[in-house]
């Protein structure tokens, strides 16, 4: 049984409108992401998100329209079943208002661009454009006198049209153009009235006007209008405003205006341009269309600035003129909002707001919402607690490298550097800093708000040239503690109060009862706050650490691997720990976390481990301690500090562990690993924390003033290549690089050309920069790279492919790299092959190739003699098309083919003459035909697969017997098959699979629900996590889905289980198979107490999961921390 569920949501945003959606001329940006739509309101100079509607379904087209009986705008939504449905803002939710079912036409082929859709400019119909041959006319307004023929000129109810927000019965008009490239409707015309861009089969490029006849049922041509053999890179139709109506077509090298069809000349009008230019985005910036912005596919930003002249008492284009005023992301459109300001939506950059400037420069970046879109490839990094994705992300001249990492962010307020070798800080009011470090004490009244510092010398008798063990403040009075003696202070005045001078001092606590302290390593004495000795012990080894209670101390030693547990105030010993697995003990801490009733018992350990025990309300007494639990926080020593019911640990990287629906959590936190830290007192800064906490972190030769986000999010760090970056190999902690394929696009000037070179460069994977670069030969492109330890070496290897005219490479060369210590790239061995090199993988020691139908196994070994590599083909396996992707683990290798599923392999040691040779041997295979684009073998007999569609497919290894659900198995009942276990659409094309080789340990789970396997990354920048549910939780996970797939209202009343069935073009399923939307179940948390009874007593037909609310809230919090 699977489960997925999203750990950073697809993020690519292509289609946007500025409307008024929410309240009357109250103007929001709507956003389309592939499920959902985001609005966001315009405030004076940046954009708030509002509301986000998840949508079940992949929309492809958005579009707005304000019926004349409404205050406000409603959406039109289109997705990519083909399924139209209008949305309309009321109480504070989108609603739906209605649905159109009858646009969908499965025996109608699908068309071979995006799906296009636009609306009259007067409301009175929306086009489609989702069939070959084929247009989807869907009416908007009708007669109020019931006279058809008669027309609309305004968007209002002029002749008596009414746009009340129906759509009516949908028309399917035929149109003898198959390739359209864009459609529009003209402004200033009687009849709906469209132009049509398209493409023949010589790949020539024409433009008709079709007018859609009065009954609404076909398109009469407008003769004369339109032009044939234009510009070969002509790729928009541009319509301009009324009155002077028209529209512009969008070429390289050409801007050509169509006058309207009423016009007296009718010719259109030509201007070339400084090109090429390949225009993807348009919009008007104001109504009468004197300036439109343009947008081509390199981020270049041109004001198309219109004059108009007077012919009679209509207006008409006279002449215009382009000039590139500035960049911006890659558009994949333009929305102007107002005042200058307009949105730039992106598939391959940042959607970002902009604003245009009437001085240099003239586009001025304003807010930018984060995307990861295009994934082209991921690798994942295991840290201690968590997982990190190192991704190839975005496209051209935003193409980088990101580390994608889930964890507690911390968002930094202020920095104050020049305070460097901070061993411990305590913090005052007035923002007095007390920093230690290895030899001496400095007092410091910090400015975080202009950054700079002040040392205080002799504040409150403090000596300095000793370090600082600990402080704490306790009503008026201060304690300070360094190695030679123990001061009591009165804080208000600085006068001393008391001092203990108690030998080496080496270890401390205070608490509001006492003050314990470790002197001469082995002997602890316990204090009153006026310094009296309340008791003593002497123990058999040295002291490490130490904590307490009002009536319990806990002790650590250097040479013991367990704690001690010693009653307060007579030290009087009531039990100890069992051996703890972690070398000695190294901090210790209790502290009372959020919803956990019993004080908790922390020990850190010396090699990253931490073991947590419940105390119970006789640990004092006779020691009983419950829940053992640990877990793995890093390799290095563990340091833990008390914060306000939560505990801050630092080992390699720093995590927080706080208390989550009774259940001890924790999570990493994503900022370099502090040397100290404190919680600020009396600062503005604290004052403007909603709050929130504000901590101190020492940190590379500064202090830095932060808050700690309260719940876990993603955080992206970025490496910005201005690149696409293709595919990577993350190399071996000793070599510290990582390997990466990148393609650089430019154009040529003159021809309009794009050309492309390809790098093989590293990146230091401990400075996050490129530190070496390796260019390939003219028309070579680098298809996969990989990693991998040939002959106790470990190299760098790269597949190419030589392209020149073909469409199918006829020869590549196999590049190995070795690593030098300088961190530079050395070609050691290169071997030419007979094709393309698609996909390369290590398995035991050889290297295995996809060259293009042919899976290679290859053996490098070093030659005695030379002491050179050796490149050595040992077998091959023919896959039916194109081997495209590949996946290995131990000895199978799993084959993805570019149109015929996947094989499963083995790789075999055979005897010969020559000593050991390899074979392949086809363990089984799939034989239903599917567009592969990524695999992955999770173990010996799972395998996971997505294809071309958006499906993922999981695959089981068996032994088929009995009778088979598919007409493409083979004829013999013995062969062996992959099996599908599970199924479900994505909606998205996944473009990588990675296994989870080490599985993260968290101390709160002990009976996971759900066993996470893999990532899994796609085209509209989501990654996604999938799981294999526990057999125990099956049934109630399937049951939860389907009974709260009858009670969820979702937009459009898209059914779950329908988007989330497997649908190709071949088959078609109405649920998904034995998996699960983990996205979906986690809704359960934000339903209404009813509506949570009725998902678990099954109502509406479902199904009774036989056990409670509160126990199904529990399960769905633990799988909501997978994220």
């Amino acid at each position: 049984m699977s489960y997925s569920v999203s750990i950073h949501k697809p993020s690519s945003v292509r289609h946007a409108v500025c409307t008024d959606l929410i309240a009357p001329c109250v103007f929001s940006l709507v956003l389309a992401r592939p499920a959902a739509i985001d609005v966001y309101g315009i405030q004076a100079s940046s954009l708030s998100l509002q509301y986000s509607l998840p949508v079940n379904g992949t929309i492809t087209s958005l579009l707005a329209f304000k019926p004349t009986t409404s205050p406000t705008s409603w959406l039109f939504v289109l997705t990519e079943d083909c399924i139209g449905f209008t949305l309309s803002y009321k109480d504070g939710h989108l609603v739906t208002e209605q649905i159109s079912t009858d646009l969908d036409e499965r025996f109608l082929p699908d068309t071979d661009t995006e799906h296009i859709a636009i609306i009259d400019p007067q409301f009175r119909a929306i086009l489609l454009h989702t069939y070959k041959s084929s247009l989807t006319y869907i009416p908007l307004v009708q007669s109020a006198t019931g006279n058809k023929k008669r027309v609309s000129k305004t968007p209002a109810a002029a002749s008596g049209l009414q746009v009340t927000g129906t759509l009516y019965p949908a028309r399917r008009l035929p149109i003898e153009e198959l390739i359209i490239i864009s459609i529009i409707f003209l402004e200033n015309v009687d009849r709906p009235t469209i132009a049509v861009l398209y493409r023949d089969g010589q790949h020539a490029r024409h433009v008709k006007v079709y007018e859609i006849n009065a009954m609404g049922n076909a398109l009469e041509e407008v003769k004369g209008s339109g032009l044939r053999n234009v510009d070969q890179g002509a790729s928009l139709l541009v319509p301009f405003p009324s009155p002077a109506g028209g529209f512009f077509l969008l070429g390289e090298q050409l801007l050509t205006y169509f006058p309207p069809l009423n016009s007296k000349d009718s010719k259109p009008k030509k201007v070339p341009f400084n090109g090429p230019i390949n225009f993807c985005a348009w919009a008007c910036i104001d109504d009468t269309g004197k300036r439109f912005l343009l947008g081509d596919e390199f981020g270049q930003i041109y004001i198309l600035q219109v004059n108009l002249a007077c012919d009679g008492d209509a207006p008409t284009v006279a002449d215009w003129k382009i000039k590139n005023i500035g960049e911006t992301s890659i558009p994949t459109t333009l929305t102007y909002l107002d005042s200058g300001f307009f949105f730039v939506t992106s598939h391959f950059s940042p959607s970002t707001l902009f604003y245009l400037s009437p001085e240099a420069p003239h586009v001025q970046t304003v807010q930018v919402i984060p995307n990861l879109a295009p994934i082209t490839d991921f690798q994942l990094v295991n840290r201690e607690n968590t997982t990190d994705v190192v991704a190839c992300s975005g496209g051209f001249k935003s193409g980088s490298l990101r580390i994608v990492r889930s964890g507690v962010g911390v968002d930094a307020l202020a920095e104050i550097a020049g305070i460097k070798g901070i061993t411990g800080l305590w913090t005052f009011d007035e923002d007095i800093v007390v920093a230690s470090f290895i030899e001496n004490t400095m007092v410091v009244k910090c400015d975080p708000e202009v950054g700079t510092f002040e040392e205080l010398p002799g504040w409150c008798d403090i000596v300095s040239n000793e370090p600082t063990i600990e402080m704490a403040e306790y009503h008026s009075m201060m304690a300070h503690i360094n190695r030679s003696s123990v001061t009591i202070v009165d804080i208000t005045n600085g006068r001393l109060i008391s001092r203990y001078n108690g030998g080496q001092i080496s270890v401390a606590v205070i608490t509001p009862q006492a003050i314990i302290i470790a002197t001469s390593l082995t002997t602890l004495v316990q204090l009153s706050w006026d310094l009296t000795v309340i008791a003593t012990m002497t123990l058999p080894d040295e002291i490490s650490c130490v904590t307490a209670t009002e009536d319990l101390c806990v002790v650590g030693l250097w040479n013991e691997v367990k704690v001690g547990l010693y009653s307060l105030p007579d030290f009087h010993q009531v039990g100890d720990t069992e051996k703890l697995s972690g070398g000695n003990v190294r901090s210790l801490k209790i502290s009372t976390l959020d919803s956990i009733a019993q004080p908790i018992l922390f020990a850190g350990m010396a090699d990253g481990t931490l073991h947590s025990y419940h105390l119970c309300p006789s640990t004092a007494m006779d020691g009983e301690l419950s829940e053992h639990k640990v877990t793995i926080l890093g390799t290095q020593p563990v340091c833990l500090y008390a914060l306000k019911n939560s505990i801050f640990a630092v080992s390699s990287h720093p995590s927080m562990i706080y208390g989550h629906a009774k259940k001890i959590t924790i999570s990493s936190v994503n900022l370099q690993a502090p040397t100290a830290l404190a919680v600020c007192k009396c600062t503005s800064i604290a004052e403007d924390s909603d709050g929130s906490d504000v901590l101190i972190f020492a940190t590379d030769g500064k202090i830095m003033y932060g808050i700690i986000d309260q719940l876990m999010s993603t955080h992206v760090q970025t490496l910005e290549l201005q690149e696409t970056a293709r595919r990577l190999a993350i190399m071996s902690p000793a070599t510290g690089v990582i390997g990466l394929i990148t393609l650089k696009t430019e154009l040529d000037s003159y021809s309009g050309d794009e050309i492309i070179n390809c790098f093989v460069k590293i990146v230091d994977s401990s400075l996050f920069e490129v530190v070496d670069s390796y260019a390939l030969h003219e028309n070579e492109m680098a298809e996969s790279i990989s990693s991998g330890f040939f002959d106790g070496t470990e190299y760098l290897v790269v597949g190419t492919g030589f392209a020149a005219d073909r469409e199918e490479y006829t020869k590549g060369r196999v590049l190995i790299f070795e690593i030098t210590p300088e961190k530079k790239l050395s070609l050691v061995l290169q071997s030419e092959l007979h094709g393309g090199i698609y996909a390369i993988c290590e398995v035991n020691g050889n290297l295995v190739c996809a060259v293009n139908a042919i899976v290679r196994l290859c053996t490098i070994s070093t030659n005695p003699m030379t002491g050179s590599l050796d490149f050595k083909l040992q077998c091959g396996f023919r896959s039916p098309v194109m081997a495209i992707t590949l996946s290995t683990y131990e000895d199978y290798v799993l084959v993805g083919d570019l149109m015929k599923s996947v094989a499963l392999l083995q790789v075999r040691k055979v005897s010969s003459t020559e000593g050991v040779e390899y074979m392949f041997h086809e363990v089984a295979r799939y034989y239903e035909p599917m567009w592969m684009t990524a695999v992955e073998i999770l173990d010996e007999k799972t395998s996971i697969g997505t294809e071309a569609e958006g499906n993922i497919v999981v695959y089981q290894r068996e032994d088929m017997t009995g009778v088979r659900d598919s007409g493409f198995m083979p004829k013999g009942d013995d062969d062996p098959v992959l099996e599908v276990i599970s199924s479900m659409r994505v909606g998205e094309v996944v473009n990588r699979i990675r296994r989870i080789t080490k599985q993260s340990t968290d101390i709160s789970i002990n009976d996971p629900v759900v066993i996470p396997q893999a990532y899994y990354a796609t085209r509209d920048g989501a990654i996604y996590l999938y799981g294999q549910i526990a057999p125990q939780h099956i049934n109630t996970l399937i049951n939860l889905q389907s009974n709260m797939s009858k009670i969820v209202k979702s937009a459009g009343e898209l059914n779950i289980l329908s988007y989330r069935a497997f649908s190709n073009q071949r088959r078609k399923l109405h649920e998904p198979v034995r998996f699960v939307d983990g996205d979906f179940i986690e809704q359960f948390l934000e339903l209404s107490q009813v509506e949570k009874e009725q998902a678990v007593e099954g109502a509406n037909g479902g199904v009774n999961l036989g056990v409670n609310v509160g126990q199904v809230s529990g399960m769905v919090e633990d799988l909501k921390r997978l994220r």
